[in-house]
């Protein structure tokens, strides 16, 4: 499994996992039981990024911390439709705890943000 964290500029900070087999689901699990995910949550989470072409991203809003893990996938374009499915969800988490408005050049901005995030750290 790769894995980088990354800070978007102190206001919230997320674990981008990626290249993920079984042995690294307890780690994973790790991950989101201090996030607070339920265990329920927890195993849908594991059973989903073993799949082909799937990601999941889980957030705990009180921390600003958010876990996104993208699965193997069938091409380079698919990992990246991935990703990106994967940013709207981390930034829903971040609109709503800073109410912001989808649509406004801020959420446009933070899209952009996360997405130069991502590739600067797998680079």
């Amino acid at each position: 499994m790769k894995k980088h964290y990354i800070d978007i500029v102190g206001k919230w900070a997320f674990v981008l996992a990626y290249d993920i087999g079984w042995e690294d689901t307890e780690e994973i699990e790790g991950w989101l039981e201090a996030l607070g995910a339920s265990d329920e949550d927890i195993d849908e989470a594991c059973e989903l990024i073993l799949e082909e072409n799937k990601g999941f991203t889980f957030s705990n809003s009180n921390l600003r911390m958010s876990v996104m893990c993208i699965s193997h996938a069938s091409d380079i374009a698919q990992w990246w439709d991935t990703v990106n499915h994967e940013v709207d969800h981390l930034q829903d988490a971040i609109l709503k705890y800073y109410d912001v408005s989808h649509g406004t050049e801020d959420a446009a901005w933070l899209q952009g943000f996360i997405m130069r995030k991502i590739v600067e750290a797998i680079s």
